[in-house]
């Protein structure tokens, strides 16, 4: 028995790869899931893409975990089939027939005699051991396709271990329900690194992951992934720091035919419990188990406490003023400095310059086609200063934002703030991830149109808090504290603040999104076209509100506007761009009254009328 269990080792994965040829899968197909399952070992909780192929069952019975099994098993396998914890179901009836008959390995019902199980939603109640793998067959594999439907941003959210709208989901379920409601597929954080989805098992099943001396293999079929739990690996369920994990069951439930209260129950007939493993169950009536063994192993801490759940609904908790962190600045007196930004979209990056500008009456390149859209812009802001950006539609300014933001590639120049290395590391060299990075922490960006910086199906409370389990916050209520404190402060109703904000109106909705920019106290706040869009009445009430934080707040901010009486309202200074350049800059009181370019007298004209 223990060479049989030997074989099921990582290195027996690897003995695996010289196997004979056999079965329903040809040798190709079985060395392609070998691999994956490897590779999904070293890194666990990642999902390994495998070729995966059309197999002679239903669907429904589990091609992803079918496949991983015959392309795991070897000549002294002994192999175990459940569904539903069951072994004699029709499913694990005919897929341990088809598995038998492919493979030539041995078959059993004991759980203790095999070195692979093969489970459709459920862990064994035996405690597994070491030499032993479990391979669930999986429904769905990505985790994030609840809170994401785009594969190519669920992949970077991985790469980046950008889990908060997983955060945000579970705040939602908390808020509704008091409890987090999910059941199987709940979302687990693997080696401290990735974030996997556990269907199919239950609940009850989840923490007997963790630290667990087998293998666990997941198959999805569909999906075409592999991944993996190795032995002793890191597995924690996701919730708050002051949440609770709650598995299903209560103290008071027994199995009605073998009296257990430490398994996993499923409802029988008449409304009473019964154990939802077969075996173990009948084992437990012929007294052939080890009680204490099991105990020690079962989640029995996580069962149910009504008294510890937080409580749902409209916020009715403390709103204490957060300690607001002290914003870097250099010796020179600035928190943000751009320096030279150019974007040039098209060919010859700076050898189209010429040509192009106020002088020439064209962003067109004459020598290459290209656009230059904003060249040599140069400024920088101090602490609790605002800068304004003015132009007409084309001059340039919605560019230059772009480019601190990170959403696009500045073609010259750079950027520097004072917190990041005390203002010596230029930011236009950080990679995509690194500028999301301080998007979270150090820059605010409040949108033009409220739509792209809010979810809109989410609430006002959990837009905010996606931004503060992004930057790291773990406590529910804290998290509940921080956003009904910043919603009071832009006025926006706490008794609004569970309603999705596509219930919102369009000044609403901007006042959420200043409250979500304002969430992590960023050195730098970002304002593009803050009231564009919104009626006259309106944008009076979200100017006078971003005038009172501005002033409150020693916080930088950048404010690109088209519009003069919104720079006018809320900057010290500003710089006016005209076909990419910057044609006039000055105090804004100053510019305003005295106006010297030709370009800045037609604006202030215009502001006039």
């Amino acid at each position: 028995m223990t060479a049989v269990l030997e074989s099921r080792t990582v290195a027996g994965l690897v003995d695996a790869l010289e196997g004979p040829e056999r079965g329903i899968l040809d040798e190709g197909s079985k060395r392609e899931i070998r691999r994956a399952s490897l590779t999904a070992v070293c890194v666990p909780g990642y999902q390994v893409p495998f070729g995966s192929r059309e197999m002679p069952v239903a669907r429904g019975w589990g091609s992803g975990g079918l496949q991983v099994t015959l392309g795991l098993l070897g000549d002294e396998d002994v192999v175990k089939v459940i569904d539903q914890g069951d072994d004699d179901g029709v499913n694990a009836t005919n897929l341990r027939r088809l598995i038998v008959e492919s493979e030539r390995c041995e078959e059993t019902q004991d759980t203790r005699e095999c070195s692979v199980v093969q489970s459709r939603h459920r862990i064994p109640e035996q405690p597994l051991r070491e030499g032993q793998t479990l391979v669930l067959q999986v429904p769905v594999a990505e985790p994030l396709r609840g809170v994401e439907k785009s594969v190519s941003e669920c992949a970077r959210m991985h790469a980046e271990a950008d889990y908060s709208m997983m955060w945000v989901s579970l705040y939602e379920d908390l808020v509704r329900n008091g409890v987090i409601t999910k059941t199987t597929g709940y979302p687990v954080l693997v080696d401290d690194r990735y974030v996997m989805v556990t269907t199919p098992i239950p609940r009850w099943d989840v923490p007997r992951l963790n630290d667990s001396p087998h293998l666990t293999l997941f198959g999805a079929g569909r999906e075409k992934r592999i991944f993996a739990v190795p032995p002793y690996t890191d597995v924690e369920p996701l919730t708050f720091d002051d949440v609770r994990y709650e598995v299903e069951g209560s103290e008071q439930q027994r199995c009605v035919r073998c009296g257990s209260s430490d398994t996993f129950l499923v409802e029988s007939t008449g409304g009473e419990f019964a154990c939802s493993d077969i075996e173990w169950c009948t084992r437990v009536r012929d007294e052939d188990v080890d009680a204490r063994l099991h105990t020690d192993n079962a989640p029995l801490r996580f069962l149910p406490d009504p008294s510890a759940r937080v409580r749902g609904g409209v916020f009715t908790g403390a709103r204490r003023e957060p300690e607001v962190r002290p914003v870097p600045q250099t010796a020179d007196g600035w928190t943000l400095a751009a320096r030279g930004v150019g974007k040039v979209h098209g060919p010859g990056g700076a050898e189209a310059v010429p040509g192009t500008g106020p002088d020439a009456g064209t962003a067109i390149s004459p020598l290459t086609g290209a656009v230059v859209a904003a060249w040599d812009v140069d400024f920088d802001v101090a602490l609790g200063e605002a800068l304004g950006v003015i132009g007409e539609s084309g001059s340039g300014k919605s560019t230059v934002l772009r480019c601190l933001v990170g959403d696009e590639r500045a073609t010259a120049g750079s950027m520097y703030l004072a917190g990041v290395d005390g203002g010596t590391r230029n930011i236009f060299e950080f990679d995509d991830a690194e500028r999301r990075a301080l998007r979270i922490d150090t820059l605010g960006l409040v949108h033009q149109n409220p739509v792209d910086g809010l979810t809109m199906t989410v609430s006002a409370g959990g837009n905010i808090a996606e931004r503060l389990t992004a930057a790291g916050w773990r406590n529910y209520h804290e998290i509940r504290d921080r956003a009904a404190w910043l919603l009071e402060q832009v006025e926006v109703p706490l008794d609004r603040m569970d309603d999705p904000v596509q219930t919102f109106s369009g000044g609403m909705r901007q006042r959420v999104q200043i409250a979500k920019a304002l969430a992590t106290d960023p050195g730098v706040l970002l304002l593009d076209e803050p009231t564009t869009g919104l009626d006259a009445s309106v944008a009076a009430g979200v100017l006078d509100l971003l005038r009172t934080l501005l002033a409150e707040r020693d916080t930088a901010a950048v404010v690109v506007s088209h519009d003069f009486s919104v720079i006018e309202a809320l900057t010290d200074r500003t710089i006016v761009m005209n076909v990419g350049r910057v044609v006039e800059a000055g105090l804004t009181d100053q510019l305003f009254q005295d106006p010297h370019h030709p370009y800045t007298q037609r604006l202030v004209a215009a502001a006039r009328r």
